[in-house]
């Protein structure tokens, strides 16, 4: 499915606000993303603007998943391995598209990234593995006091 734009409502929430927080915030930069790439093929973007947003995004999805990969260590979350794995490969996944912009100006490969991939990634993400993280975080000391 390719989206136009994010809402926080197609977002599923979960049980630990931080998570919450960090998520909306990935979906303000996706949509502004968004933006600017609907600009560039309009012909009013240049370049820069979109390299801009895409190394803070980059720097942005780093810190995310660090600090979730922290929260199952903290906790002892026993599918840590899995959902690490998956952090990782959506890392990855995420350097090689802005790589491939930086190199090349891969504007289709990034627009079907930034409004095809990725939005489905997420959501999916969201609703599986960070779900079950953050309620096992809950059952097991964890408080955001």
């Amino acid at each position: 499915m390719t989206l136009s734009s994010l809402t926080p409502e197609s977002i599923p929430l979960v049980s630990i606000n931080f998570m919450n927080q960090t998520h909306l915030e990935e979906v303000d930069m996706v949509n502004a993303l968004m933006d600017a790439i609907r600009a560039k093929q309009s012909g009013t973007q240049n370049d820069n603007e979109i390299s801009s947003q895409l190394t803070e995004w980059l720097e942005h999805t780093k810190a995310h998943f660090a600090r979730e990969n922290e929260l199952m260590q903290e906790t002892g979350f026993p599918a840590m391995p899995v959902h690490v794995d998956e952090h990782e490969i959506a890392f990855n996944r995420m350097q090689t598209v802005v790589t491939a912009w930086e190199q090349n100006k891969d504007l289709d490969l990034l627009n079907d990234y930034v409004f095809t991939l990725w939005p489905n990634w997420f959501k999916a993400h969201v609703s599986s593995m960070d779900k079950i993280t953050a309620e096992f975080a809950l059952m097991n000391g964890f408080s955001e006091d």
